[in-house]
């Protein structure tokens, strides 16, 4: 019976949670410090009784308390709005001291539970610096700080825990996050699945290139590695084992493709609406900006795992499993309506929150529909049920994790500490630019390895995209670069995340799936490299360089892949690798003299290839004579 009131509990959470996120799209104007502190108020106690200890009577005590607490301390903020603004972050007594200590513990705590410990870590190694850095000597060194100054501005003000990224979390990704998982409830992952095995299923290679197809598709709208490889990957992974892929490699694709769904259009990651917030440009233009360069992604993956299955000669599925031209169109219609509301709204000028929630009601009239278009009203409470919990509680985590790295963005604004580390890249790359990206990219990599795409972002957007805006590059071109990074780190070793998911659904090793993941996202890890040095990649320029940028990418990745993976028109030894990587280089730079070049280069070569591969022939049917 108390867990039947425990999951009431939970379940009003869920409801008023929706409800205060749809009533702000259409609201008046609301101070900005109490939408987020009644965010957090709704968003921390789903956390906490969501993601227990252990599931005992103590524990669940003890969850309950620290709900409780987390719910008291975010709405003293909105109660106690008015005098607070006029604190100007200054500390009012020690009940305003122990409250923001007690909120930070909150929030770290939260974050720990619903996601790996490495954010909290940092987050907590942020305020150490804080308190600590003026001991600190030479240039990270900072001024004496007084805890209550520290405090104060963390928990008092919007430049700490109520800052602009919960801000946008939020106005903007709740409602996000709830279209999707309503989406995938209405019917919406089935027509996924549907359409990629009718589109790729009949192709050579045909799983691994539905795996890839409908993890571009669902991660267009879930915007999470994890959840991508969790919900497609449960079918395409034993459906590539049944037709005798190696099971690490099943799990490499997999989480490979899963990644590159925060970067697909319309949707993306939560990161992109933080992105529009800081470098002001609207979340339309950037999607628009960043289509080319995930189209490049999954055509890297796909052309890669197109060479390997004509390599190990892997068979296409079975056209009896490949489902019906008509039931392809049925599921489709469940994600083609939604998402081609929330296209029209958002081209027709409309804010990024208020398209969702047109896509999003258009879900929800959805709902009344099974997957043969039929009426069917008693299955609208169950979907919607599901859609809400499991949309409350991805958002709930998305607030945790951007509350969390706004306690860091607050620190490294109060020290002055990220001017410092852009200097310090800029100083250690003589204002070199490829060693600056280099660096940049390590940074997000080392930040992606156990911190969520998001925060990875934003705490390297902070610290390397002023260094690379200095050094000439676009601010948009920037803050992708850093974006795109954050995200594959997802499959870079040694820590990565959507490898280990996917690994576990295969039952395979980790290491050899992360090899394979590698090796198909070779190709990839060049992308961001095109966009900075050439802006026609983010279709910036006239039509004809951005034409000239897809063919030779295009091209230039089919080369590399060919060259990674060991197959052409055969079997590839190691020098004939070699020279036809060189040419899938040489085709990717912009100068039409080394393109005309690496061109030659790999037509000698495969006149060569043909000419000793019918020498070995004349020589093998003599011997057999």
């Amino acid at each position: 019976m108390k867990k039947d009131y425990l999951q009431i509990i939970k379940d009003l959470l869920g409801i008023v949670f929706l409800i205060f996120h749809l009533y702000l799209i259409f609201s008046g104007l609301i101070p900005n410090i109490i939408q987020r502190s009644v965010h957090l108020c709704l968003a921390l106690p789903i956390i906490y009784l969501y993601f227990p200890i252990k599931k005992s009577k103590t524990k669940l005590i003890s969850d309950i308390l620290l709900a409780s607490l987390s719910f008291i301390t975010s709405i003293y903020i909105a109660i106690n709005y008015k005098k607070i603004i006029y604190q100007y972050g200054i500390v009012d007594g020690k009940l305003q001291i122990l409250l923001a200590i007690i909120m930070i513990l909150l929030i770290l705590e939260a974050t720990r539970r619903c996601v790996k410990p490495a954010l909290p870590i940092i987050s907590f190694l942020f305020l150490m610096y804080a308190f600590f850095g003026h001991l600190l000597p030479g240039h990270f060194g900072h001024v004496q700080l007084t805890p209550s100054t520290i405090l104060g501005m963390l928990y008092l003000t919007t430049n700490g825990i109520w800052g602009m990224i919960v801000g946008i979390s939020v106005n903007i990704i709740v409602i996000f996050i709830m279209f999707g998982a309503f989406m995938v409830e209405s019917g919406g992952g089935k027509g996924f699945i549907n359409f990629s095995l009718k589109l790729a299923g009949r192709f050579k290679g045909g799983p691994a290139k539905v795996a890839v197809l409908s993890s571009a598709l669902f991660g267009s709208i879930s915007g999470s590695a994890s959840a991508n490889v969790a919900t497609t990957g449960v079918f395409t992974i034993p459906m590539m084992k049944k037709l005798k892929y190696d099971k690490s490699f099943a799990a490499g694709v997999e989480a490979a493709a899963s990644s590159g769904g925060q970067i697909m259009p319309p949707i993306m990651g939560a990161g992109i609406f933080i992105m529009a917030e800081l470098i002001q440009i609207p979340y339309l233009k950037i999607a628009l900006s960043a289509t080319l360069p995930a189209i490049l992604y999954f055509y890297a993956i796909g052309i890669g795992i197109h060479f390997y299955s004509l390599k190990e000669n892997k068979k296409s599925i079975d056209p009896q499993n490949i489902p019906s031209t008509l039931e392809t169109l049925k599921t489709s219609g469940f994600f083609i309506l939604p998402l081609f509301t929330l296209l029209y709204f958002l081209f027709r000028g409309y804010t990024p929150q208020y398209s969702a929630f047109w896509a999003f009601f258009t879900v929800v009239i959805l709902f009344c529909f099974n997957i043969n278009w039929q009426i069917d009203f008693k299955s609208i409470w169950p979907k919607f049920y599901r859609g809400f919990t499991n949309g409350a509680r991805q958002a709930a985590v998305i607030a945790s994790i951007t509350a969390c790295a706004s306690i860091i963005i607050g620190i490294i604004n109060q020290t002055g500490l990220g001017i410092k580390l852009s200097s310090f890249i800029l100083d250690f790359s003589k204002e070199n630019l490829l060693l600056a990206l280099f660096l940049t990219m390590g940074t997000s990599f080392i930040l992606g390895m156990e911190v969520p795409t998001t925060a990875a972002y934003l705490v390297a957007a902070v610290i390397g995209a002023p260094a690379l805006i200095k050094l000439g590059i676009i601010p948009l071109a920037a803050h992708l670069f850093i974006f795109y990074f954050a995200i594959i780190s997802a499959i870079t070793p040694p820590v990565c995340g959507a490898v280990y998911i996917a690994s576990g659904i295969a039952d395979a090793n980790w290491v050899k799936s992360a090899k394979y993941a590698l090796i198909l996202g070779f190709s990839a890890f060049l992308v961001p490299y095109l966009f900075v040095y050439d802006n026609s990649f983010l279709l910036k320029g006239s039509n004809l360089d951005i034409l000239y940028s897809i063919v030779r990418s295009l091209v230039s990745i089919t080369i590399i892949s060919s060259a990674v993976i060991g197959f052409l028109s055969r079997k590839l030894n190691l020098w004939e690798r070699g020279i036809i990587l060189i040419s899938g280089i040489l085709v990717i730079i912009k100068s039409l003299l080394f393109n005309i070049t690496g061109l030659g280069m790999l037509f000698i070569l495969f006149f060569i290839m043909r000419k000793v591969d019918e020498q070995k022939s004349l020589s093998l049917d003599k011997s057999l004579e």
